[in-house]
């Protein structure tokens, strides 16, 4: 008899197990739904981590935080860590609570571009980024602070190279890009081979590594994917259904394709445990590389398909680069539960959140006349 409890144990963790592998997110939203909470999301993750943002000792997050940041916080100038100097530069920029970054700067100079071109012009976008140049000295600490990608391109630019020129970019292996991957990939959702193309085009303007380049590719084609209504357990096969001859190009080591499958095998393996989640950067790495960020943000697209608040909350209290892997779990968890699906607390508290909705439902409108 003293057998029968532990038999029933196992099968409720049995059947706890099989119900997260068949775990969705929402399969009845409309496209424009999803493509404005993609958008939005990014820039809500990208807030939601500004005014915390690099604190890779949890005890001083918490400390300065309390146990859970549960929304948008002013950047702290007399805290105890490393990268107090980054806070206390942002704060003398006028960085308060729902202000976003300066990665978040240049991705809301793509959303206007798009807004109002009706499309991808990278000729338009690139001339917002050169006068968003003349505001910034190319060195870290100039604006709200500027990352190894940009300054390196600022870098370029001011050398006299073009952007059509594949050397403009930087060797840096950062997620700037990818954020702002997730807007084309609203714009383009309809076909992932013309996602796969525009993302690559816009890639190339900031960076020039292969790795890089993949890592973005694979991370909007997962968006396209979401917008379109793939299931989270098909969504793997998704970005490997561009033609062999464009993935080859914008995705040469195959297997980056497939990364997004590794946040389906922590998430819901019954095999793996782990827990609590805001510790998913202690597995995979705290730190700005791409190939840190991105299995976060897959596994916490997976470990809560639809729930956008705790998903982006999580990255967010991960600590590390918090900020990049909010946005990245943002633009995901967005484009699968609408912005019908983001708490209304966290679209308000946004700066200048109006005007910006109305930019993502441009963008939406854009795509709805599409073939």
């Amino acid at each position: 008899m003293r057998k029968c409890p532990v038999i029933l144990l196992l099968l409720v963790i049995t059947s706890w197990a099989g119900a997260q592998v068949n775990k969705d997110y929402p399969m009845d939203l409309a496209p424009k739904d999803r493509i404005m909470g993609a958008i939005m999301g990014v820039l809500i993750g990208d807030a939601l981590g500004v005014g915390c943002h690099w604190y890779y000792d949890l005890a001083i997050l918490k400390d300065d935080f309390g146990p859970w940041i549960s929304g948008y916080v002013d950047p702290k100038t007399d805290s105890k860590n490393s990268f107090v100097a980054v806070a206390r530069k942002r704060f003398q920029e006028g960085v308060r609570a729902g202000d976003v970054s300066q990665t978040g700067q240049i991705f809301v100079l793509l959303l206007e571009s798009v807004a109002e071109q009706g499309t991808y012009d990278r000729g338009d976008f690139a001339s917002r980024v050169d006068a968003f140049f003349k505001t910034i000295d190319g060195t870290n600490y100039s604006g709200r602070y500027t990352d190894s990608a940009m300054r390196e391109t600022w870098k370029n630019r001011h050398a006299g190279i073009g952007w059509d020129d594949l050397k403009v970019g930087s060797s840096a292996i950062t997620s700037e890009a990818a954020q702002m991957g997730v807007l084309l990939a609203a714009l383009f959702y309809k076909k992932a081979e013309d996602v796969a193309e525009q993302v690559y085009r816009n890639t190339t303007l900031f960076y020039r590594n292969d790795f890089a380049i993949g890592q973005t590719a694979a991370y909007a084609l997962a968006i396209a994917g979401f917008i379109n209504g793939v299931p989270l357990k098909d969504i793997k096969s998704y970005p490997r259904s561009i033609p062999a001859e464009i993935r080859s190009r914008v995705a040469p080591y195959a297997d980056t394709l497939t990364q997004i499958e590794t946040g389906a095998a922590v998430a819901w393996d019954p095999a793996i445990t782990f827990d609590p989640p805001r510790l998913i950067a202690q597995v995979y790495g705290a730190h700005c590389e791409i190939q840190q960020l991105l299995p976060a943000a897959y596994y916490l697209i997976h470990r809560y398909p639809d729930d956008f608040e705790t998903a982006v909350l999580t990255a967010v209290n991960s600590g590390g680069n918090n900020m990049a892997r909010a946005a990245l779990t943002g633009g995901m968890s967005g484009a699968m539960n609408g912005l019908s699906g983001i708490p209304k607390r966290l679209i308000d508290g946004l700066k200048d959140h109006q005007r910006l909705l109305r930019l993502a439902e441009k963008v939406a409108a854009i795509q709805s006349r599409r073939p």
